[in-house]
């Protein structure tokens, strides 16, 4: 919490499942450029049922820091539901959040919010002709990369973006609130959802370039991934079948 009780201008949410090793010393370069760059900010690392020594390792990482904190829970519930509980935690101006890899590194933050302020949701996209790819993914992940994305668009449309997948995208605090608040969601399709009620609700979206690489360790299961993700694209349409009203 920042000083005196008032809310952030910043909150960053970085979701964690199983990263006892990755995480932590990550957590230090966070930590770092949030004091050097944004001194009202919050940090929530959210806990999504870990099985290893995350919970541990992140308390430690965060000890003294008043302005960041862990949310933990059990059992494990997806992504979606971890950054879900993050951003209704949250009370920031501005909502970011980020991979615990930060396979996109914090310093892109600046540019995101500059845009944010003509915009209510800015994402990172790593298929923009401008896009930085320090770190390729595999070339089969690629193939089932591009294969989903026609699936997307015959389901659910979002023609007008590229890459709805890539971990970092900001928001505009209140609109990310009330957007996630009607996600239901819980594994890797939330960001489509997120971004089919955002465009359902005529909100502004801006697909930022950024720098990229690949890290190894993704939880994603590439044909077990497109399984789900066909089932979840059908649940997106039927939940929200009805405009949302959102007051940006």
């Amino acid at each position: 919490m920042t000083a005196g009780g008032d809310a952030p201008a910043l909150s960053v949410i970085i979701p964690a499942y199983n990263e006892e090793a990755r995480l932590p010393p990550h957590l230090n370069d966070v930590l770092a450029y949030l004091r050097s760059h944004y001194p009202a900010f919050e940090l929530l690392v959210v806990d999504d049922g870990s099985r290893d020594g995350t919970v541990a390792a992140v308390a430690a990482a965060l000890a003294g820091e008043r302005r960041a904190r862990l949310v933990a829970y059990t059992p494990n519930r997806g992504k979606g539901y971890a950054i879900r509980t993050g951003v209704l935690a949250s009370r920031g101006a501005q909502v970011v959040f980020l991979d615990a890899d930060l396979s996109t590194p914090i310093n892109e933050i600046p540019r995101a919010l500059e845009q944010l302020q003509q915009a209510d949701l800015v994402i990172g996209s790593r298929d923009l002709p401008t896009s930085d790819i320090r770190v390729p993914q595999p070339l089969f992940r690629r193939v089932a990369s591009d294969l989903f994305k026609w699936v997307r668009y015959l389901m659910v449309g979002l023609w007008r973006i590229s890459d709805t997948q890539c971990g970092f995208k900001a928001y505009r605090g209140p609109v990310a609130r009330q957007l996630f608040a009607l996600a239901q969601i819980d594994r890797f399709m939330f960001d489509v959802e997120i971004l089919y009620l955002a465009e359902r609700a005529g909100l502004r979206i801006v697909e930022m370039p950024v720098r990229w690489e690949d890290s190894p360790g993704s939880k994603v299961r590439v044909w077990e991934g497109l399984v789900n993700t066909v089932r979840d694209l059908w649940r997106i349409r039927r939940l929200h079948r009805r405009r949302p009203v959102i007051a940006a």
